[in-house]
């Protein structure tokens, strides 16, 4: 609603209950990297959100038949709006498996985490360079053959044929 005054929040709490709900998705980085097993990058950055006209960052999905939420600024209102459910913002029209937020204060907090998430961070704005390589990547590799042999034989496991304990 026009006019919603955001309440006081904890950015703290605001960081953990993002990790919670949102990084599985969504990066905080300028250039949308992956920092984290089991982060999938598939929705927009959060850097620099708030403000920010909705439908301006790509997404890595971009097969997907849904349509974007396009026309909102990010404020408070709207991002509050959003977390509860997503969906009737959106107009039914999401591509993420996310309900909301039913919790008014954690939203809150949310909130004020993401307006930390700007330029004036420097930890944020200018991130270390990308490692070269990435380590889950280099384990699925390793896992799946794509790098060495890691058949059972060449791990020191018996192989087909091979009885155990002689």
């Amino acid at each position: 609603p026009d006019g919603f005054v955001l309440p006081k929040g904890d950015v703290k709490k605001g960081e953990k209950y993002f990790k919670k709900y949102c990084s599985q998705c969504h990066s905080i980085y300028p250039d949308n990297r992956i920092t984290r097993a089991g982060q999938s990058a598939l929705g927009p950055t959060l850097f620099n959100i708030y403000g920010r006209a909705s439908g301006m960052e790509d997404i890595a999905n971009k097969g997907c038949d849904f349509d974007r939420v396009d026309g909102v600024v990010w404020l408070e209102g709207p991002l509050m709006n959003y977390m509860k459910n997503p969906r009737v913002l959106a107009m039914g029209r999401v591509q993420m498996n996310f309900r909301g937020i039913p919790d008014f204060q954690t939203r809150v907090d949310i909130v004020h985490y993401l307006r930390t998430l700007d330029w004036s961070n420097e930890e944020l704005a200018n991130p270390p360079e990308r490692p070269s390589s990435f380590a889950p990547l280099r384990y699925y590799k390793k896992m799946t053959g794509q790098d060495q042999d890691c058949s059972p034989s060449s791990l020191g496991a018996p192989g087909r044929g091979q009885v155990l304990g002689g």
